[in-house]
């Protein structure tokens, strides 16, 4: 792995900009300090993210730390000329745009470790304190960040549901280096469990356990999707063997069918957006199973502003109108009774009594429209359903024919 295609070029000057917003942030008579993987010097070239944590006293109300954290957001925009957005995640923050880099100004309480956190956000200076003091191999980590990133694991946000920047941090504490992380997760099983600080008794019920080393009531992967922790294992081994990262290979032409849904987006709130389309993505998928319309696989995909849209292939999608309903077996003579009083018309399988019955979708297309009648309520209600060649245009369909990866 080419070590001068990651480093970071301009790390002074981002470190100069983030001294410059600190100290605005001092002359309105608050601490600040810089996280994340700028303040570690884990950040990959081209890395455009400062975040810039605003420090209170614990004895600060919640409801006077948002507001203030506000007001200090909008006073640090006005003074760089930048234009101040308000954004959720367990309280308001401010994000913003300086000199051409994303700035995110957080307020969270000033804690040691040890003490109990207040909001999630407050672990942040804590990590920082810890990588600094603890990570002596920055390199080992930017390679780890950019092996994720090119297999597309890289993130615990919702979209990707994968390995955070700490999480990358603390695996290289753990084992060394990058080559090392590949040849122990090349062997990881369900529910791996690491402990740096040895600290933690409580058990986790996901694929891979990482003890946050400020916190022994965190797992860090707690975010991390089965699915892309697996394929880590996979990509992983694959490193290993062929000393290559694995490369994406097309589509077959001969799939099933693929129905395209697509919505304009009413409020562009990027992680609850992610969460709904999920959700009725289960929904959808579960419905046509139930109605024996075999689902393959589905993807959802939105840009956060404008549009979304959900994918389904469907190995299934037109079925007879008829189809036999599976009742009792005869030896139960009650239920076998009421199924021939109700139905009159039966034929016997084994042991078991079946009738005849009229579906109540037959194709899938009817099914969507029903659904549809309930989008999630950050879209707006009007919808286009996309088949054929037209789905091969759409965006969703372009990340779907990225996921199948070239392992030989």
């Amino acid at each position: 792995m080419n070590l001068e295609k990651i480093i970071p070029k301009q790390r002074k000057k981002e470190l100069a900009l983030a001294t410059e917003i600190i100290t605005e942030i001092n002359k309105q008579g608050h601490e600040a300090m810089l996280v994340g993987s700028i303040a570690k010097d884990t950040c990959l070239r081209g890395s455009k993210d400062i975040d810039i944590f605003i420090m209170f006293s614990k004895n600060t109300t919640r409801k006077k730390l948002e507001q203030k954290g506000l007001e200090i957001g909008k006073k640090v925009c006005q003074a760089f000329g930048s234009k101040a957005i308000v954004h959720y995640a367990e309280h308001p923050y401010t994000k913003t745009v300086i000199k051409g880099y994303d700035i995110d100004l957080v307020p969270c309480y000033k804690l040691k470790k040890g003490e109990k956190i207040i909001s999630s956000v407050d672990r942040s200076p804590l990590h920082t304190h810890y990588v600094k003091k603890h990570l002596i191999k920055n390199n080992e980590v930017r390679m780890l960040k950019y092996f994720m990133k090119k297999i597309g694991v890289y993130g615990a946000n919702i979209r990707v549901r994968g390995f955070s920047g700490y999480l990358c941090e603390l695996l290289i504490l753990k084992y060394g280096s990058f080559q090392n992380v590949l040849e122990k997760a090349s062997l990881w099983k369900p529910r791996e469990k690491i402990d740096l600080e040895n600290h933690s008794t409580l058990e986790f019920n996901n694929p891979l356990i990482v003890i946050d080393p400020v916190d022994p009531e965190r797992n860090v992967a707690a975010a991390l999707h089965e699915n892309q922790y697996c394929w880590f294992i996979l990509a992983a081994r694959y490193y290993i063997k062929h000393k290559k990262i694995p490369s994406k290979t097309k589509l077959m032409k001969k799939r099933g069918k693929f129905f395209v849904i697509e919505w304009k987006i009413k409020e562009d709130l990027e992680e609850i957006l992610w969460s709904q389309l999920e959700r009725f993505q289960e929904k959808v998928v579960k419905q046509l199973n139930f109605h024996e319309l075999s689902v393959i696989d589905s993807l959802v995909w939105t840009d956060s502003q404008k549009l979304a849209q959900l994918l389904i292939e469907l190995e299934v999608w037109e079925l007879p109108l008829i189809n036999d309903h599976e009742g009792p077996e005869a030896y139960d003579q009650a239920r076998a009774d009421s199924f021939i009083e109700k139905y009159g018309k039966v034929v016997v399988r084994g042991s078991r009594l079946y009738t005849e019955k009229k579906r109540e979708y037959r194709k899938a297309e009817p099914l969507l429209k029903k659904l549809l009648k309930e989008p999630p309520s950050h879209l707006e209600k009007n919808w286009k359903i996309k088949t054929g060649a037209t789905t091969k245009k759409t965006r969703v369909y372009k990340e779907y024919s990225k996921k199948f990866w070239k392992l030989t």
